[in-house]
């Protein structure tokens, strides 16, 4: 380190004082937060200052202005119940057109969203269809005119409503395949074992016949026979015969090279 500064910093220095069985940590010999002043109001009221950005476009209370979706804030967080074991947060900012106007957002895990609780309104540009059952209606939020055009548009709707049955039948036609030779092969399983048990069986004992007609021709286990073709039945005794020639070819050029290395002198 280049600097008393930049060790503290990095946070390798440790002063004379400071004594680890009597302080524990570095954060609570300073008595100062990890997170700096952004926690300085955690352990009082549960507040931590973060970078919020706003998940939609609002309109200001105070001054009826437009705060755009993205904009983001200094923001204090803090708990605001629970869904379940899920936490509710509530996020309160100062809105950035209005000094003395604050804008509180929370969650909402029970429907996946954020509520504006306090000093702005979500605005929304929506169409209200027929609801779902037992829902009433139901709002669909349109980000662009592009969408505002396709949901508009019936021919564009029933083409993609054709397209969209035609996927699901053909995917029911390969979940029903799949489903038929699900069955094919767990409901005769006994039987297509012992098949196979059977073809395994016979494999093997034709691979032992072939390497015992081996051993009966004086072959060794590294030549392995392959077996005889029903409109050649001469194959084997021909690559019988090859082998022997070759072998006796090559014991030929072995014993003349055993005589060249020996003494003229005997």
């Amino acid at each position: 380190m280049s600097s008393l500064g930049a060790v503290q910093a990095d946070g390798y220095y440790y002063p004379p004082e400071y004594d680890g069985r009597k302080h524990g940590g570095l954060n609570s010999f300073r008595k100062s937060h990890a997170l700096g002043k952004r926690a300085k109001k955690l352990k009082s009221e549960g507040v931590l200052v973060v970078r919020f950005e706003m998940p939609f476009n609002v309109t200001c209370s105070g001054c009826s202005n437009t705060i755009g979706k993205g904009v983001r804030f200094n923001a204090e967080k803090r708990q605001e119940g629970s869904y379940y074991t899920t936490k509710i947060w509530k996020f309160r900012m100062r809105s950035p057109c209005c000094k003395d106007n604050f804008i509180e957002v929370k969650t909402d895990p029970k429907n996946t969203d954020y509520i504006v609780t306090l000093g702005a309104t979500r605005k929304r540009d929506s169409l209200v269809e027929a609801g779902r059952p037992g829902e009433g209606n139901l709002v669909i939020d349109l980000a662009d005119e592009d969408q505002r055009n396709s949901v508009g548009n019936a021919f564009e709707k029933l083409e993609k409503s054709r397209e969209q049955m035609s996927a699901a039948s053909r995917a029911n036609k390969e979940i029903e395949e799949l489903k038929r030779h699900s069955r094919a092969t767990t409901q005769r399983d006994y039987a297509m074992n012992r098949q196979l048990r059977r073809s395994n069986r016979s494999k093997r004992n034709r691979e032992k016949a072939l390497v015992s007609e081996g051993k009966a021709l004086g072959l060794s286990s590294s030549i392995k026979l392959l077996p005889k073709l029903k409109d050649e039945p001469g194959a084997t005794s021909f690559a019988v015969l090859k082998s022997r020639s070759l072998s006796a070819a090559a014991s030929s050029r072995a014993k003349r090279r055993k005589i060249r290395k020996q003494s003229i002198f005997g």
